[in-house]
């Protein structure tokens, strides 16, 4: 019993210290705000009013603020997506 909560108490100062809750809210914020402009866009294609104009300024401070206050792209992830989607 106490290797179990020995490992447990491990588990959560190291998870505490990576500080996955922070960065699992920014990520889901992002997701949020992305789901908004597909949103819109939809919108849109079913015959709503749209200024382009007032969207792609809105577009561009939700991608600024989330760029700003978001988690980083590890290098390695972004080496891997630039040989998975770079054209020869």
């Amino acid at each position: 019993m106490a290797t179990l909560t020995g490992v447990g108490l491990i588990l959560k100062a190291i998870a505490s210290l990576k500080k996955y809750d922070k960065k699992t809210k920014q990520a889901n914020f992002a997701r949020i705000e992305y789901q908004k402009v597909l949103d819109e866009i939809r919108f849109y294609l079913r015959g709503e009013t749209f200024d382009e104009q007032v969207f792609l300024d809105k577009l561009k401070i939700i991608d600024n603020f989330i760029i700003d206050h978001c988690m980083e792209v590890p290098p390695s992830i972004c080496k891997k997506y630039e040989e998975t989607f770079t054209p020869l």
